[in-house]
């Protein structure tokens, strides 16, 4: 399968690299566009063997699958190399922010497009990858979708497309959201006297362990919370706290905020 992909930053990059480790392509097969000065030494140490252009035209050229990952207010500017070049059965797997369908299809002169919400789990085979296809895209194109985010993570198709940019916001900014949660863990038990490594190693490992069993039963996560609360006890005054902290508001609110910011981003690209 031959890739190419236009703005191989953090996401571009990764989502390639995966795509090689998982055998659906070769580097040698990659085509990588629009590549940093600062970026080229990562890039080459990352995919050795794989082919770094300044042309757009020429990376996508026979290419079978193309991944568009460059930030949004890239977009025009970086379609105008694209449009008539990008094969009429090739896939474009857009992970933009806020760019829909219809405007890939259309700037880029494709029916095959699909729109990716990930994350950088992507690394590790890890990520949680919100995805839906256009309307016009073939059968064949669909299934090769899937075989990326399958080798990206976890796959959850969506039928409605703004639902992608709650997506985005959940899984894009989840890691970071759920990072500060874990930060602020760590920082309590260290005021309690635990010595940093070890109180970070210990939130780690439980946050694993709690997604894992979570995830590997039927039961939902509000009833594997009940279960864990005695009236009167240690976790349930802990959470009293949070409720007094208005905890999930903030969550709510800083979910609300990135979501606004979805939409902004999304502006410079109606016309």
């Amino acid at each position: 399968m031959r890739v190419a992909v236009i703005g191989p930053g953090t996401m571009g990059l990764m989502s390639a690299v995966r795509l090689v480790e998982t055998a659906k392509c070769g580097a040698d097969e990659i085509r990588l566009s629009r590549v940093s000065v600062e970026r080229k030494a990562r890039i080459e140490a990352a995919l050795p063997g794989a082919e770094l252009l300044t042309d757009n035209a020429a990376a996508v050229h026979g290419a079978d699958l193309v991944i568009v990952a460059v930030k949004p207010k890239h977009f025009k500017e970086a379609s105008a190399g694209l449009r008539g070049h990008i094969g009429k059965d090739a896939l474009v797997v857009s992970v933009m922010t806020a760019i829909d369908l219809s405007t890939l299809s259309r700037v880029l002169g494709v029916a095959n497009v699909a729109r990716a919400s990930t994350n950088i789990g992507i690394e590790a085979g890890l990520a949680t990858t919100y995805w839906m296809a256009g309307p016009e895209a073939s059968s064949a194109a669909r299934d090769l979708a899937r075989s990326v985010f399958d080798a990206w993570g976890d796959r959850i198709e969506c039928s409605m497309e703004p639902l992608l940019d709650v997506g985005m916001v959940g899984v894009g900014s989840g890691p970071a959201l759920v990072l500060e949660f874990a930060r602020a863990m760590t920082g309590g038990m260290e005021a309690g006297g635990m010595p940093p490594a070890l109180a970070e190693q210990g939130i780690m490992s439980l946050l694993r362990g709690t997604a894992e069993l979570v995830r590997g039963s039927d039961r939902s996560p509000a009833d594997f919370q009940r279960s864990v609360v005695t009236p009167g006890g240690i976790t349930a005054e802990a959470l009293k706290a949070m409720e007094e902290g208005k905890f999930r508001n903030i969550v709510a609110s800083a979910f609300q905020r990135a979501l606004d910011k979805t939409a902004q981003l999304s502006e410079p690209n109606k016309d």
